[in-house]
């Protein structure tokens, strides 16, 4: 049986900055490019930078008093193969200088014909980019700044993961002083402020639309809440509002395959699958060794999830039909913190994968294999 600790790595690329994020094209033709973002602090004023609770193994972006400047940078790479598709490199493309990077996420239709990659920082400021696959590099679009430069943007989401390319276009932010902002994108790029409410009371780790529904929204933060919102109402009061974890809520995924099930994960080191139809306690739990910073549902098989679990590496895990969970493969071939993580979008039964972790600045590829 073979060991699923045990992953190789395809390929890995030095980030120089610390990696935090990476994302791959989910755009037809583009599945080959890789976003990645990466978290900085060099000389300058009072910072947020991260720090270690060991007794719960917590990493979180706390206040410190030492002259640091938050920096970052976009770096775009495209996936080379070989003719049999064996052997696999990452290209870096271009590096864009930005401050640092927290969170991006592509926008899954076209918008004005321009494929969209939106960068959420620590000034607060969400910048839209447009990628030109024919010279492989990204042009800024527009800048918007959701507050000032106090607050970071911690995570966004965008709206149009499903549905046609007719609905409204809206990304949701979370932010690092609890509030949470959606912004309606127009089809010229105009951005608008359409709603802001405060929704915990410490950082808002996570905001992700319901993608079945977009006009709810999910939040978790450092209060240990994972809550529901109706953007068609007033955000005084959440649909629900849930404690099931134990520590800070900082993972939050909608399955875009099946219209009642959603994710989510913690600093307790558990992932919860639930019904939104019954919203009062999860379907099933499943303890990771880590905390869970990120989750992905597999982009074209329903019962697979991508973990990143912080001091515990990464992990596929698969959901089988009587709602359990058990991880099929690992990869612990980063010597960090396990932070960024996505499937590449090509429909094969294998999926390729890229991972980063924080402090080692490390991309790799690997692929895992899947039942």
């Amino acid at each position: 049986m073979p060991n699923i600790y045990d992953t190789p790595s395809l390929c890995s690329f030095d980030t120089e900055y610390s990696a935090d994020s990476v994302e791959f094209c989910p755009l037809e033709q583009l599945f080959q490019y890789l976003a990645c973002g990466t978290y900085q602090l060099s000389d300058s004023n009072q910072e947020i930078t991260p720090q270690i609770n060991e007794n719960k193994e917590k990493d979180e972006f706390n206040k410190v008093d030492t002259p640091k400047k938050r920096l970052g940078r976009l770096l775009l790479y495209k996936v080379n193969k070989n003719e049999d598709g064996h052997k696999v490199k990452l290209q870096e493309l271009q590096r864009i200088d930005t401050p640092a990077i927290l969170d991006m996420k592509w926008s899954h239709k076209l918008i004005d014909d321009k494929r969209v990659l939106a960068v959420a920082d620590s000034t607060g400021m969400i910048s839209l980019y447009n990628l030109f696959q024919n010279n492989n590099s990204f042009d800024l679009i527009t800048k918007y700044a959701t507050n000032n430069e106090d607050n970071l943007c911690l995570s966004l989401d965008w709206s149009n993961r499903i549905g046609d390319l007719n609905q409204k276009t809206s990304i949701v932010v979370s932010q690092s002083d609890g509030n949470i902002v959606v912004l309606s994108v127009d089809n010229q790029f105009g951005i608008r402020e359409t709603n802001k409410w405060n929704a915990h009371d410490f950082e808002a780790w996570i905001a992700a639309f319901n993608y079945w529904d977009t006009n709810l929204v999910y939040t978790g933060g450092d209060d240990c809440f994972f809550k529901g919102w109706d953007l068609r109402i007033s955000q005084s009061t959440p649909l629900f509002s849930s404690k099931k974890h134990q520590a800070g809520v900082c993972s939050i995924q909608s399955n875009h395959h099946s219209e009642h099930h959603l994710i989510t994960g913690s600093y307790d080191e558990n992932i919860l699958l639930w019904d939104t139809r019954s919203m009062k306690r999860p379907i099933s739990d499943y303890n990771v060794g880590g905390g869970v910073w990120r989750l992905k549902w597999h982009p074209t098989r329903k019962n697979y999830i991508l973990a990143a679990c912080m001091h515990n590496g990464f992990h596929v895990i698969k959901v089988e039909e009587d709602m359990t969970m058990k991880t099929i493969n690992s990869f612990m071939k980063h010597e960090s913190l396990a932070y960024g993580v996505d499937w590449n979008y090509s429909d094969q039964r294998n999926s390729l994968i890229a991972s980063c972790s924080f402090y080692d600045h490390i991309i790799h590829l690997w692929e895992p294999t899947l039942d």
